[in-house]
């Protein structure tokens, strides 16, 4: 059996069956699992911690040799299962369930090289005990994307991505100075916002918080804090005016500093940050880092919506805004860059800057699934709240949006039980938008409501809304709804 496994693990095609099984109550997706030629840990403890793992696997080898790709430490490890999670001792990495055509195996990969870190498949053995009747099978789907980055890139002279595209934005590091603990307030008649203006909302727990474009448009990073629980969490949201892309991470658990602040660089004119922990450098449209000690790094994230003050607060009138009490002098409500976000200009060159298959400054929402790019203009989902069912790259989608009520999100129907749901639009009750075949009603943040399924969450897609030149300028041949 032991030299039938890396046969098998190495054999890339639809003879791999990726099922992952629950024992013990074990978490359904802890099994090892193959994504084409990587090798996917969800867990793997070490010591104390938990990291998520992926490994590529050399082709050609004897015993199977295996590579480091990336490690994200898991935040809460405590809350975690780890009675069947593969471990690393320090010399062996133990996998306890591999699934391949239908059948179950434990692996232990031996410690081989440290730098590169390199394994070598050293004990491989069927997994004996029988699968329960009632044991949930998980579904074969594609993997949720960490970022939007390519698959494993090659890091050269420190960065993941041609550093000859990196321009100098003009202002220096922090020089568009971003905010820290910023205010908020219920009483919105000081705000001097207005029922049309563009808004970044979150919803984290109980907590929900509107971030005013006109404000982000000249600070463009937000470090701000949740409570989770009983914890405070940092968290950075972050807002490009140049693409029209807004998106929250979590902070980094092992960061003694979490917050980001702004480098004066830009990517395909879209911002870069910079940590300052490390001081490394980050694409905010990639969501990685592209240099420095934490190269090819992926945050986790928070999901967004981007919708107009007055949608919002038909969402959740109890939401607090960000006021512009930030202690610095802007002329907030001016957009910095004149005409740049209505008509055909660009101030930056961006890579395929003639595709102009829709209007440069059409706020698309954008989906990568693997290789698979595709985009949904928000102007074209009509005045009622409307769902389009579509599949990329193999993940079966729902997204739901308003022309009118200026909103577009997107969740992969398919559940982690391999239920695909089929939904029908909800009108006139925002914060819901749409209801399933099985009568459970979701919210625009993909939480049921009510019926069934409340309190089952939709996942989140990797997606966000930008403007199309800065899309197809990133995803190339992106295709268009």
């Amino acid at each position: 059996m032991k030299n039938r496994i890396p046969s098998m693990l190495c054999n890339l095609s639809t003879q791999l069956a990726l099922i992952a099984f629950s024992y013990s109550g074990v978490v359904q997706g802890q099994s090892a699992h193959l994504d084409g030629s990587t090798l996917i840990l969800p867990v793997v403890t070490v010591a104390d911690r938990a990291f998520r793992i992926e490994f590529s696997l050399e082709p050609n080898t004897e015993p199977l040799q295996i590579n480091l790709v990336s490690a994200v430490e898991l935040d809460s490890p405590d809350s975690i299962d780890i009675s069947n999670a593969n471990s690393f001792s320090g010399t062996t990495l133990s996998i306890p369930d591999i699934s391949v055509e239908g059948g179950s195996f434990r692996a232990d990969f031996t410690l081989l090289s440290e730098s590169p870190v390199v394994f070598q498949l050293a004990t491989a053995e069927a997994n004996d005990a029988p699968i329960p009747n009632n044991t949930p099978i998980a579904c074969v789907r594609p993997d949720q994307d960490l970022s939007h980055g390519p698959n494993n890139p090659a890091v050269i002279s420190g960065f993941s991505v041609d550093p000859s595209k990196i321009q100098d934005g003009g202002p220096a590091p922090d020089g568009i100075p971003p905010l820290t603990n910023p205010q908020f307030t219920q009483n919105l008649e000081l705000t001097g916002i207005f029922p049309d203006s563009l808004v970044v909302g979150v919803k984290v727990g109980d907590d929900i918080r509107a971030y005013p474009h006109q404000i982000l448009d000249w600070h463009e990073v937000v470090n701000d804090t949740f409570t989770v629980g009983d914890q405070q969490q940092q968290m950075t949201l972050s807002y490009c005016p140049l693409t029209g892309s807004a998106m929250m991470w979590e902070g980094f658990s092992q960061s003694v500093n979490k917050t980001f602040g702004t480098s004066g660089l830009l990517l395909n004119s879209n911002l870069v940050m910079y940590d300052r922990e490390t001081n490394s450098l980050w694409s905010q449209m990639l969501e990685q880092s592209i240099s420095g000690s934490t190269v090819l790094n992926i945050p986790d994230k928070v999901q967004v919506v981007e919708t107009t003050w007055e949608t919002w607060q038909a969402m959740y009138p109890e939401t607090i805004l960000m006021t512009e009490d930030t202690g610095f002098s802007r002329p907030y409500g001016t957009y910095p860059y004149g005409s740049f976000r209505t008509d055909q200009s660009l101030i930056f060159n961006v890579d395929n800057m003639n595709d102009l298959r829709l209007h440069r400054k059409a706020r698309v929402l954008g989906l990568n699934v693997g290789d698979s790019s595709k985009v949904y203009p928000v102007s074209d989902f009509g005045d009622d709240v409307s769902l389009i069912h579509d599949q990329v790259g193999g993940m079966d989608i729902v997204a739901a949006g308003s022309t009118t009520q200026n909103f577009a999100v997107l969740f992969n129907r398919q559940l982690e039980d391999c239920t695909t749901l089929d939904f029908t639009p909800v009108q006139n009750q925002l914060p819901i938008v749409m209801t399933d075949n099985e009568g459970t009603q979701w919210d625009v943040f993909g939480n049921g409501i009510s019926g069934p399924r409340a309190g089952t969450k939709l996942e989140k897609t990797n997606s966000y809304i930008a403007y199309w030149f800065a899309w197809t300028a990133f995803f190339p041949g992106a295709e268009i709804n």
